[in-house]
């Protein structure tokens, strides 16, 4: 087995050159959607809500959980080409943080333009909430919510790898309500605002809200890595 401490880093290098043409042409594709669909309903003449908010923020993270579930079932690849588990996971976990990073940024800078076109089109005014203050909560809580759903995508991937279709299948509640759990932590749309709603919980401040959820990262994390470890990798086909 190769031990070699560089490893890691060329194996991120390496997820991240794969992951850069479908993190491009997903957001590509998302801001063509919320172009459409801001034109469609300011032609209709009712905004009443960021919708950015709604468009950058819950498709994302679902379209990350997925990301986890692909990118962990690619392992077999690298540990039949002599790459340690752990040195796969820790690639892993750096490939997500990255991830999750980059997509808060786009997410929070993403208010921004939007602001700008509600005040000039007169539309702040008639807004059915105030509009949403995109500071460091917002960022912070999008990177920690971002993050529990790539990991939670990497448990399920990995379920579906050990147990096949039907214990994968068993896997999925389990793996999707920490995530959640960390979505209502910071009351974000749509499960934990939704959830938050129907049981009046208040939302929490950002010092509880990043309790609960490294409390609740730190177990999925440690669940993942140890169903990973002690999981038969197949030898990937070869020619």
């Amino acid at each position: 087995m190769n031990r070699h401490p560089g490893v890691t880093a060329v194996l991120v290098r390496r997820m991240a050159r794969h992951m850069v043409p479908m993190v491009s042409m997903y957001w590509a594709i998302m801001l063509l959607v919320y172009v459409s669909v801001i034109s469609l309903i300011a032609i209709l003449d009712t905004l009443e809500h960021s919708m950015w908010q709604s468009i950058g923020g819950p498709p994302p993270r679902y379209w990350l959980l997925s990301m986890g579930i692909v990118t962990v079932l690619q392992g077999r690849v690298y540990v039949s080409l002599g790459v340690t588990r752990r040195q796969l996971g820790e690639a892993y976990l750096t490939l997500y943080v990255l991830m999750a990073l980059l997509f808060a940024t786009v997410y929070t800078i993403g208010f921004a333009p939007e602001y700008a076109i509600y005040a000039a089109g007169g539309v702040l005014d008639h807004l059915a909430e105030p509009y949403p203050s995109a500071g460091f909560r917002t960022f912070i809580s999008a990177v920690v919510v971002n993050l529990a759903h790539l990991v939670a995508g990497a448990l399920i991937g990995i379920g579906f790898y050990r147990y096949r279709v039907w214990g994968g299948l068993l896997i999925i509640p389990v793996a999707v309500v920490p995530a959640v759990a960390v979505e209502v932590a910071f009351g974000t749309r749509w499960a934990g605002e939704g959830i938050n709603t129907l049981l009046g919980l208040p939302v929490a401040s950002l010092p509880v809200g990043l309790a609960v959820a490294a409390a609740i990262l730190a177990v999925l994390v440690a669940g993942t890595y140890r169903t990973y470890r002690t999981m038969p990798i197949r030898a990937a086909a070869t020619r």
